[in-house]
């Protein structure tokens, strides 16, 4: 929790001219192209450090989730979270290699990825309300948790589709394809190794 307070800081701190122009992107892509056009070590540092957040914060959640308290499981926990998210990024720059498609796979990765980041960034404050309120309200935050997960899975689909068939032209099968792939087939396996 507190390597997550650190990242936030540090986020909000150093890089939030940056950060804002990434997490904006999630509602206007106009941020999000301008972001990608100021492509410097600014931007790779805030890449990284909103990975780290969201690698840490979805830990915490599964953590919650599967009522792990042990610091090994919980490693193991963040450790899975992370090669989820590495093995997707690997899948997409090798079939853009594969199809000679390495910008849009670029592109791909950081739409895909930019998502996940924002919401494990505006789920920071319910994080430590799950862990260090006074009553028990993890049931109800959770609740909320999932709404969240589920009105930003929406988005992302919407997003995706939307900037594939319109600024890049592809065809709808080829994006339906990705999507089922790349998007939807990963978040069902890991909502199935969280709940059975």
């Amino acid at each position: 929790m507190l390597v997550s307070f650190f990242l936030i800081a540090l986020i909000k701190g150093v890089y939030w001219k940056y950060a804002k122009l990434h997490f904006m992107g999630v509602f206007t892509q106009s941020y999000a192209n301008q972001y990608l056009r100021e492509a410097n070590t600014f931007t790779q540092r805030v890449d990284l450090l909103t990975f780290g957040l969201l690698n840490i914060n979805f830990t915490l959640i599964a953590s919650k989730l599967q009522l792990a308290t042990n610091v090994f499981e919980i490693a193991l926990l963040f450790v899975a979270i992370a090669l989820f998210f590495l093995i997707k990024t690997i899948l997409i720059k090798m079939f853009g290699a594969l199809f000679k498609l390495k910008d849009l796979a670029r592109i791909a990765i950081f739409f895909s990825l930019l998502f996940d980041k924002t919401l494990a960034f505006i789920l920071s404050p319910l994080i430590v309300l799950m862990f260090f309120f006074t009553f028990d309200i993890v049931s109800f935050i959770l609740l909320v948790l999932a709404l969240l997960f589920i009105f930003q899975f929406c988005l992302k689909m919407f997003s995706l589709w939307r900037i594939g068939t319109n600024s890049f032209g592809l065809s709808r099968p080829y994006i339906f394809l990705y999507l089922c792939a790349f998007e939807v087939i990963p978040v069902l396996l890991l909502v199935k190794l969280l709940f059975y």
